[in-house]
């Protein structure tokens, strides 16, 4: 029996050895990986600089009344967000008063012209009494006495012209005064635009220089944009001149996308120390659409100088500042590069690769020389 045994434990060993797994060792396969790479190829590129602005009517009134009163009109566009055109009366205060006021001036203008030719008259006929005066004395008919007072008298007479004249001045600038408070009397649009802030109301009391509303220019805009030093800094190095540079503008008004071009009227004249940067303005030119609003945020592109010769390249590709991966054969290789322009978010290469290389884009920590690639995507 213990050799039975014996022989059956190493019967049992013998099985379990024979039929063990056998592990085998993993081969190590190398990685490949998807990449985009840019072919390389010389040409004209305009470097342009993105911002965001904001449209801004060029003019921009606060609507008052010039003179005191009740309003006793106000016209059907008077409103919040109406429309109106250049010349349209917005709102009317009682004329009463200045109606009175202009009647009472011209009248005493007519009074005061009527002495005033009385006067006239007077002083005519004084300096013809002197005349005669005169001659009647060289024929020794009258006295230096005679001829001394009617000189003393003509010139009395003529001072007294002169003064009533100076009180018809008077009583004129008076009436010019009462025929513009009647004019007053009706707030006009001084141009075509927008209605907001509206204050005034039928039966309200006005004092002079109380605001009524607010007019925003509907058919002249600005765009107002502000650029970083670095950008403002790139844009001169390639541009002896900003103003009149072309600016692209795009509106997102909801699904719809409304373009709109601009040209650049002037620069702010200060740097901002909120910002560090500069505010540009630009007017817009062209057709406007209809809806377009003041307050609106749009995206602005400045386009500068074409830079002729040059290929771009997205900072991203950059390694170190100085230092792009090429893929030849499927495999990275290093370049640095040491003739280029720096543009922001790009550089501008002028030399140091040749046509038709792939310049590595993707940008990932495993990338070294000799990395196994596969270009997938060339934009």
């Amino acid at each position: 029996m213990p050799l039975l045994v014996l022989m059956g434990g190493f019967f049992g060993f013998s099985m379990l050895v024979a039929t063990k797994p056998q592990t085998k060792p993993a081969e190590n396969s190398e990685i490949v990986w998807s990449v985009a790479a840019q072919k390389v190829a010389y040409g004209v590129y305009q470097p342009r600089i993105s911002a965001f602005g904001e449209l801004r009517p060029r003019r921009e009134v606060n609507l008052r009344a010039l003179v005191s009163g009740e309003v006793i009109a106000t016209s059907a566009g008077f409103e919040d967000g109406a429309r109106v055109a250049k010349g349209d009366v917005l709102l009317e205060i009682d004329p009463f008063t200045y109606e009175n006021q202009l009647a009472d001036a011209r009248a005493q203008l007519k009074g005061a012209k009527a002495v005033l030719k009385e006067r006239q008259a007077a002083a005519k006929l004084a300096r013809q009494e002197k005349t005669r005066a005169q001659k009647l004395f060289k024929k020794g008919t009258v006295s230096q006495k005679t001829v001394d007072d009617k000189t003393t008298d003509a010139t009395i007479k003529a001072a007294r012209a002169e003064q009533q004249q100076s009180a018809v001045d008077r009583i004129n600038v008076q009436v010019k005064k009462a025929k513009r408070d009647l004019a007053n009397t009706k707030v006009v649009a001084p141009f075509s635009g927008f209605l907001a802030n509206i204050t005034a109301r039928e039966g309200r009391v006005l004092n002079p220089n109380d605001q009524v509303g607010m007019l925003l220019d509907s058919d002249n805009f600005d765009v107002v944009f502000n650029l970083s030093d670095a950008e403002y800094g790139r844009f001169l190095e390639r541009n002896s001149e900003v103003i009149g540079r072309p600016v692209n503008i795009v509106w997102q008004l909801g699904g719809e996308r409304i373009e709109l071009r601009a040209e650049i009227e002037r620069v702010g004249a200060q740097i901002s120390q909120a910002t560090r940067g500069v505010d540009v303005y630009a007017r817009v030119s062209g057709k406007l659409p209809s809806n377009l609003r003041g307050g609106a945020f749009v995206t602005v592109e400045l386009l500068a100088q074409p830079v002729p010769d040059v290929m771009a390249i997205s900072k991203n590709a950059l390694y170190g500042g100085n230092m792009v991966y090429l893929v030849e054969n499927g495999r990275l290789a290093r370049k640095t590069l040491d003739d280029f322009i720096d543009d922001g978010a790009q550089v501008l290469l002028r030399s140091g690769l040749s046509i038709g290389d792939m310049v590595l884009m993707t940008r990932f920590n495993e990338a070294a020389p000799g990395v196994a690639v596969k270009v997938v995507e060339q934009p």
